[in-house]
């Protein structure tokens, strides 16, 4: 159970715009089964900057379509829904803002990586790879919402970490927030009403595999531990990536083929965000 001062961040983080812009809007929208890809393509084509993000991801040659993809409801059509919810998320939480302190330096690297990675994973074991996307893209959005909305609380995780090496981050993290970042990424999204499988398996992406249960949740693991081997991002208590991939039944020695066709798809995304 979450404690009281760990309730208070919650709250902090996901305060919502009094005045709902059309990211909210989107996703009361993508809630309606009724609503039609031209129907979110005209409320997305009402604001520049979430067509320019959901445009520019679709174009990218990681979808095949790179130039082609001229409207937001095409746009649509070609990331599906889950993905188009995502990006929404990341926008009506001011994510994609550049004022003030926006996201950590690799937050969307980082994201983008995952992202690719849980949808390769998804393919070769044969669940959803839109789900799978997305998910990966939201997995860090804990620390993203800290980082932007509670920036005192971030920066205490980083000097408690920079007053003790042996201090893993998750740890620093309980200590500081009373959760860690993937709780409150979980939590955030449950107040979004994401369902309940993505909710589960963003607030267990550091958990050890053989304790999870459901398969988007290990498919996010190992997706994260593939990311990590690509970017070199500081561990935070992540399970090796043999160990994760096992966990999902897959053959030894897998993992090589893996970050190379990860490492492709990471570079047909590179236009998205300007990450690379």
């Amino acid at each position: 159970m979450a404690t009281a001062e760990a309730n208070d961040l919650i709250t902090e983080v996901t305060q919502l715009p009094v005045q709902p812009g059309a990211a909210m809007r989107l996703l009361w929208m993508l809630e309606d089964p009724r609503t039609s890809a031209s129907d979110l393509g005209r409320l997305i084509e009402s604001d520049p900057a979430l067509s320019t993000q959901v445009i520019r991801l679709a174009n990218t040659a990681f979808y095949g379509l790179s130039g082609k993809v001229s409207s937001a409801w095409r746009a649509v059509t070609v990331l599906g829904l889950a993905t188009v919810r995502a990006i929404a998320t990341t926008a009506a939480f001011d994510l994609f803002s550049e004022k003030g302190r926006s996201v950590p330096d690799d937050f969307w690297p980082h994201s983008v990586t995952t992202a690719a990675a849980a949808a390769a994973i998804a393919r070769r074991i044969g669940i959803q790879p839109n789900d799978a996307f997305s998910s990966g893209l939201l997995h860090d959005l804990g620390s993203a919402l800290v980082f932007r909305r509670a920036p005192r609380r971030y920066d205490a995780v980083l000097d408690l970490l920079a007053g003790d090496p042996t201090l893993s981050r998750l740890d620093a993290e309980r200590m500081e927030f009373g959760m860690t970042h993937a709780e409150v990424g979980a939590s955030a999204l449950s107040v979004m009403r994401f369902p309940a499988e993505m909710v589960e398996a963003i607030g267990s992406h550091h958990t050890p595999p053989a304790d999870v249960s459901s398969q988007l949740g290990r498919v996010l693991i190992a997706a994260d531990a593939v990311s990590l081997v690509i970017d070199n991002v500081a561990s935070e208590q992540n399970a090796p990536l043999e160990e994760t991939l096992a966990a999902l039944e897959m053959p030894a020695g897998s993992g090589e083929s893996l970050v190379a066709e990860v490492r492709s798809d990471q570079d047909n995304l590179a236009g998205f965000l300007s990450v690379r």
